[in-house]
């Protein structure tokens, strides 16, 4: 079985807007857990 690695360049990985990116992770998972918390304070 081969791997294939994926190429990610410097440049792709500062782009917010590439699919590489740490950062769109990152603001979707602050928004999940913000609305975790206040969906858990509505029910609680």
């Amino acid at each position: 079985m081969s791997f294939r690695a994926h190429l990610v360049t410097a440049r792709k990985a500062a782009n917010p807007y590439s699919g590489s990116s740490l950062v769109p992770m990152l603001i979707i998972g602050l928004v999940l857990t913000l609305a975790g918390m206040i969906a858990a304070l509505v029910l609680s």
